[in-house]
């Protein structure tokens, strides 16, 4: 019995001794897990910060989006108002350019007219001269106008006629 005694000290020291490194051993487990417990909520508590300031971010660059966008719509506005202008203004080119065109037409026309009445005017003084008298034939007798074969009627006025203006009567 004392053996038994003995025996039974012995496993029960072995138990308590097994049971004692099982319980240090779960100890030590629980401290393990309590520091990555720990870590875990840190490194979560880390996460959540960055979440949170990515949403902050987030909101500020769609506040900045939409100001952005009330931007490019007040300028696809202005550049459609400049479109439109810049359209009425072409059409008033086009219509100026063809009023220019029109009146060079006209002007061509009028030069053409000019050249023509030139002419003719340079046609109707040479005709005009050709029937005027020489200076040097405004002092003629009424003899000399005969022998001239001046038109009766201006030989029994006594008048020869020099261009509009009919000369004095010749006293002979």
């Amino acid at each position: 019995m004392k053996r038994g005694k003995l025996v039974i000290l012995m496993i029960g020291l072995v138990v308590s001794g097994l049971t004692s490194v099982h319980a240090q051993s779960k100890k030590e487990k629980i401290e393990m897990l309590t520091r990555r417990t720990d870590s875990l909520q840190r490194l979560l508590s880390f996460k959540n910060e960055s979440v949170i300031a990515l949403q902050v971010k987030l909101a500020r660059l769609e506040g900045i989006k939409e100001a952005h966008n009330e931007e490019i719509q007040r300028l696809e506005g202005k550049s459609d108002s400049l479109k439109e202008l810049l359209i009425a203004r072409n059409a008033t080119i086009e219509s100026q350019a063809a009023k220019i065109a029109q009146l060079n037409t006209d002007l061509n026309g009028l030069q053409a007219q000019q050249k023509d009445w030139a002419s003719k005017t340079e046609a109707l003084t040479a005709e005009l001269n050709s029937l005027r008298p020489k200076p040097v034939d405004a002092g003629i007798t009424l003899k000399e106008a005969k022998a001239a074969d001046t038109p009766k009627e201006e030989i029994k006025t006594g008048n020869v006629v020099s261009g509009n203006k009919p000369n004095p009567p010749i006293k002979n």
